[in-house]
């Protein structure tokens, strides 16, 4: 026998683990001791109850543990002493004698913690502890309403089986209604806790501002910034663009939000489309493949030079859609100032002075000093390195003419003022080159050391892309494996769950509602489309599916309790003792005589009982027939032999 009390303990110590092991890392010290110690004397105090807290302690206890974190809550601070007070709550519930209210208070402590586990992280770990967790609740509540009607119940092993079944079908419901509730409520930009929700942490990336030695110092970071969801594309048109850089300050280069009546046009390419989601950060820009188009789903500001910023919180996950054309042509704005993209630092080495000086009058087109240039680069064997890079007072003379070593945004910085000395109107872009892309999930992975600064430089009304990294002796090497590794299936696997989550859960909002909505929509008319009146036989079978399933589950729905149980049993005698003894005609209590089963003897009583006094089963007489329907053949097997 199987006593209620023992399997709803279990229970409880399953649901408050679930409930505490996605918020265990945030609490604080006193409470991560406390709580696994209190599980663990939960346990043990089954058996001896004097390891168990009195009432009156376990009250005191608890209005101490509220009162130590109650004290610490401010605006401020606001998630991190809720938690605690949660955690240690339930650890001084766990330690109490259980009881109906007490097994009641347990299972909500448990899941208020699951719950606030989301306000400090809700990855797709708190998935796989949802569902379990509302699993083992439900039927706990079911165990419950046994245990208040009699706490010292107990079944057997085939008993218990079939009240755990049947009890598993509620949560298989609940989980549906979830799912459905889900996606048709009406969903915000952002959760509505956010107001608890502390800042996700910012990656560090790209900037509006870059200098010689910035970029370099994320080549050894590999935090995923954004993912973009797309068909696979050659490596050379990974370029994602995010900000463009025109104004040289020092030995940085800044942005500068272009004054122009109408924006920069891109036509002609290839149209790719992106779904891109991207990381928490510090920055508004927002990266889509070069040259972006319009990005929609997100509210972004074109600032004219196809840099998009955003106008919502950059500390936040942020989804949208963007339609870039690959290899298209970018016009400048119709009154641009070519005189705007030609200024230099005050400050500029006499070598490279000299250099631009040179090939300026070398050069009678701006064609001709692009090429001029490029040949500069390729004459002087510079190296693509991420260490040993010019750190002095003039690192791009030093880059140039010295060490020549230096990573991308030496290389683009050098060969922007090269041309700009030459007078050839030219400008930084920050973004990314290349990234991992995930057959399983269909999207890239792009994570800051993919960070990348190229060259942009006005030749006849046209902005043309020329990355100056590429010329490095080591380029094959530098922009071969090294931009392009790729991740192993299980890596693919673990990042492929994790995006799905972030694009179905974190970031579904009203936007991917409608889409949704849409998407339905237009597969509804495909269908009316393609089932013309020669094909509507094509849904026959199904339509009969389902028409069985429902009639099946009206008749079951219509038939009485006594009605079912008695089938139940009647296939039960069919099993046992052959398809003749499960047909009706002889009396329950005739055919148990003539069976000599102690099983079927004390059902026909029950039922007969019942029956011929015009009254209903009580919900005890029928717990008792389902376990008589499963011994039914039991006592007749075994005094078989010594008969």
């Amino acid at each position: 026998m199987v006593r209620i009390s023992t399997l709803l303990n279990t229970l409880v110590w399953v649901v408050a683990f679930l409930g505490v092991a996605p918020l265990y890392p945030y609490l604080g010290r006193p409470v991560q001791f406390a709580l696994p110690l209190a599980l663990l004397l939960a346990v043990a105090g089954e058996r001896r109850p004097a390891l168990l807290l009195r009432p009156g302690l376990a009250t005191l206890l608890s209005f101490f543990a509220v009162g130590l974190y109650a004290i610490q809550i401010s605006r401020s601070y606001l998630v991190e002493p809720v938690i605690n007070i949660l955690g240690l709550l339930l650890a001084v519930r766990l330690l109490t004698e259980k009881s109906g209210r007490n097994y009641l208070q347990l299972f909500l402590l448990s899941l208020f913690a699951l719950a606030a586990s989301s306000l400090v992280s809700l990855s797709v770990a708190f998935f796989f502890f949802l569902i379990p967790e509302v699993v083992a609740v439900i039927v706990g509540l079911v165990l419950l309403c046994f245990h208040a009607e009699d706490p010292g119940l107990g079944l057997d092993r085939a008993a218990a089986r079939r009240v755990l079944g049947t009890s598993l079908l509620l949560p298989a419901g609940s989980l549906i209604l979830m799912l459905f509730f889900f996606v048709i409520l009406p969903r915000t930009q952002q959760p509505l806790w956010n107001f608890l929700n502390p800042a996700a942490a910012a990656v560090a990336g790209l900037s509006e501002s870059v200098e010689p030695g910035s970029v370099s110092n994320l080549a050894a970071v590999r935090t995923p910034v954004f993912r973009a969801e797309s068909e696979e594309l050659p490596p050379e048109q990974l370029y994602w663009r995010a900000i463009v850089l025109n104004r040289p300050q020092g030995r940085a280069w800044v942005r500068q939000v272009p004054k122009v009546a109408e924006p920069e046009r891109v036509s002609g390419g290839r149209a790719v489309l992106q779904k891109i989601v991207v990381e928490p950060r510090r920055e508004r820009f927002l990266p889509a493949l070069d040259i972006p188009r319009e990005l929609v789903g997100v509210r972004a500001r074109d600032e004219g030079d196809r840099v998009f910023i955003t106008s919502r919180r950059p500390d936040q996950r942020l989804a949208y859609t963007a339609v870039s054309l690959a290899g298209g042509e970018l016009r400048a704005a119709a009154k641009v100032r070519p005189g705007d993209y030609l200024e230099l630092p005050a400050e500029l080495s006499p070598r490279l002075r000299a250099a631009g000086e040179r090939i300026g009058r070398t050069g009678k087109t701006a064609a001709e000093r692009i090429a001029l240039t490029r040949a500069l680069f390729v004459e002087l064997k510079l190296s693509y390195a991420t260490s040993d890079l010019p750190r002095s007072a003039d690192p791009l003379d030093e880059f140039l003419f010295v060490g020549k070593r230096g990573y991308c945004e030496y290389f683009a910085s050098s060969f922007a003022l090269l041309l700009r000395q030459a007078g050839v109107p030219a400008r930084l872009v920050g973004g990314y080159l290349g990234g991992t892309y995930n057959r399983l999930g269909g999207y890239y992975l792009v994570t800051d050391d993919k960070a990348h600064v190229w060259v942009e430089v006005l030749v006849d009304g046209s902005w043309q892309r020329h990355d100056p990294s590429r010329l490095a002796g080591n380029a094959g090497i530098a922009f071969g494996a090294g931009r392009q590794q790729g991740l192993s299936a299980v890596a693919q696997f673990v990042d492929a769950i994790d995006y799905y989550w972030n694009q179905s859960v974190i970031t579904f909002d009203l936007g991917s509602q409608f889409e949704l909505l849409q998407r339905g929509r237009g597969g509804v008319q495909k269908l009316r489309l393609e089932l013309r009146p020669g094909r509507v036989w094509l849904l026959l079978p199904g339509g009969l599916m389902l028409a069985g399933a429902g009639w099946w589950l009206w008749r079951w729905w219509r038939t009485p309790i006594a009605g079912r149980l008695l089938k139940g049993y009647r296939r039960a005698l069919q099993r046992h003792y052959g398809e003749e003894e499960g047909k009706e005609g002889e009396g329950l209590e005739t055919q148990a005589l003539r069976l000599d089963d102690p099983a079927c003897a004390e059902f026909a009583e029950i039922f007969d009982g019942a029956l011929y006094r015009d009254r209903t089963l009580t919900r005890e007489e029928q717990q008792r027939l389902r376990v008589l329907i499963g011994e039914v053949g039991q006592g007749h097997r075994q005094e078989a032999p010594g008969g």
